[in-house]
């Protein structure tokens, strides 16, 4: 007790969780090719969504029976490909009847290599939860593979994050 009062610690600080204890096992979700098509790990990011799991997929290299995280693909990332005037324009886009149908069949038929979200960063296990948040921030993704030893051992996903600041709200704020 002399060592957490010499420190300023808190009982909440010592028993912070880590990275480990917020992942995703690697299995849990579904792995997918990146030469797939959209339309593919469209019909699996539905089955989640509609069971209430993680509405993500993971982009794996398969090669010599070992697999190779390539990226991630969620929602965000297929509607985030789908606007055809994705690129910075002064004046206001043209929108027509039908486009949407017309840009929903070229996003489905495209490679998955071609929108997901890459690795960019990985974390390890016993990182810390802000420096998580620190990570997902800079990179403007929300996602993570969690490493161990060289290997991928888990998934971290910003809602596991937000679960956590809806936890401290409400153990400390009553919410």
């Amino acid at each position: 007790m002399g060592r957490e009062m010499d420190m300023g610690w808190s009982n909440n600080e010592m028993s912070e969780k880590r990275i480990k204890d917020l992942m995703f096992d690697p299995d849990a979700f579904t792995h997918i090719s990146p030469k797939a098509k959209v339309a593919e790990a469209v019909k699996v990011l539905s089955e989640k969504w509609h069971s209430q799991l993680p509405a993500f997929v993971l982009v794996v290299d398969e090669s010599e029976n070992k697999e190779e995280i390539l990226g991630m693909l969620s929602p965000d990332n297929v509607l985030g490909h789908m606007e055809s005037s994705a690129e910075l324009v002064d004046e206001l886009p043209i929108f027509w009847q039908g486009q949407f149908h017309e840009e929903c069949e070229v996003i489905l038929d495209s490679p998955i290599v071609d929108i997901m979200s890459s690795v960019t960063r990985v974390i390890h296990e016993s990182g810390t939860l802000t420096e998580a948040v620190h990570l997902m921030n800079l990179q403007g993704i929300n996602w993570l593979p969690v490493v161990a030893d060289e290997e991928v051992v888990g998934i971290l996903l910003k809602e596991a994050l937000l679960k956590e600041v809806f936890a401290v709200a409400k153990e400390e704020k009553g919410v």
